[in-house]
């Protein structure tokens, strides 16, 4: 699979996931399409930073869970979903009005917070099958880009 269609999938993804938000939290803001895109721009640039760690951690789970499409699954849900969480927590905390606080940085503000991010996990793995496709439904643990 091209990396650009893949990189193109990822970032339409999240930026029509916080295209959601911008319309859900913060109704005043005119530019909330322009905003979207540099949002979700934002959210691809994380994909790459924490992307470095994901590959550290779920390299190290593999190393002991071996490998196979169970281990491989096993390692993609208990690596990447938290760091997903973590992700989407530091959009919340630009998008979400008074989640700043670590507490409610770390938790959310409230339920609709709380799934607006669920949601941006959801979607973040969504926008992974046409990667698992192209690899003949290989999960892809251990690259580098969340």
């Amino acid at each position: 699979m091209g990396a650009v269609f893949y990189l193109g999938v990822k970032f339409l993804a999240y930026s029509v996931w916080c295209y959601f938000g911008l319309h859900k939290f913060r109704r005043e803001q005119s530019a909330a399409f322009t905003g979207a895109l540099a949002y979700g721009f934002l959210r691809l640039f994380l994909g790459f930073f924490f992307g470095v760690l994901i590959f550290l951690i779920s390299s190290a789970l593999m190393s002991v869970l071996g490998s196979g499409l169970s281990q491989n699954v096993a390692t993609y849900l208990v690596v990447y979903l938290p760091v997903r969480w973590i992700e989407w927590a530091i959009m919340a905390m630009i998008i979400v009005p008074g989640s700043f606080p670590l507490l409610r940085w770390a938790v959310g503000t409230g339920a609709n917070d709380r799934l607006w991010r669920l949601g941006g996990i959801a979607i973040s793995c969504l926008a992974d099958i046409p990667l698992i496709a192209s690899l003949g439904g290989v999960v892809p643990v251990g690259r580098f880009l969340c």
